[in-house]
């Protein structure tokens, strides 16, 4: 991880809570200049921590009713290709791929998951899948889900322990926060 300074973390917090605050709000929220909170956002942006802003929208709410979650193996002649690569381009150029992940080892050698309007559309992209890629992979498992299904697509509580963490070490005695209870009243 790389190392960041206390206000590189509130920085980074107060943006996980509201990704369209100014400079200037952040500035406020963290008792800084404008002008620091400038200097701090170019750093996060130029050392490739902040990759870009984008709205968080909602799917379904935008026709996007089906999603596919797909085990795949790529043959030997899939590997052959230039290990793969050629393979996975031709994945993460389709619309409807929305993540592919590369698995170290195992039955399955790759992760895709796409997002669809509808059944229609899901059982198009994967006639493409077994036609056009038959030689070079295999469907081992798909999983298809309404947009409904999704509980959580947030990676924000994960990014808020990880730089919350960092203060952690600093904390004397070797105190640690107090984690949140689980619904029900439990503690993990």
């Amino acid at each position: 991880m790389v190392a960041l300074s206390a206000h590189e973390r509130e920085f980074l917090l107060s943006l996980l809570e509201d990704g369209m605050l100014s400079n200037t709000e952040v500035a406020t929220r963290l008792g800084i200049s404008p002008t620091a909170a400038r200097k701090i956002r170019l750093k996060l942006e130029r050392t490739g921590i902040i990759q870009g802003y984008r709205p968080v929208l909602n799917l379904g709410a935008l026709g996007v009713e089906v999603f596919t979650l797909l085990e795949l193996r790529l043959t030997p002649k899939g590997w052959a290709a230039g290990g793969g690569a050629g393979v996975q381009a031709d994945l993460l150029k389709h619309d409807h791929v929305l993540a592919l992940y590369r698995l170290p080892e195992g039955e399955v050698s790759h992760l895709v998951l796409t997002g669809f309007r509808n059944m229609e559309e899901v059982d198009r992209f994967l006639h493409v899948l077994q036609s056009q890629y038959s030689e070079y992979l295999e469907i081992h498992r798909a999983y298809t889900l309404s947009h409904k299904s999704i509980l959580k697509e947030n990676p924000a509580t994960l990014l808020t322990k990880v730089l919350l963490e960092g203060e952690e070490a600093r904390l004397p005695g070797g105190l640690r926060p107090t984690p949140a209870p689980l619904p029900g009243g439990e503690e993990d």
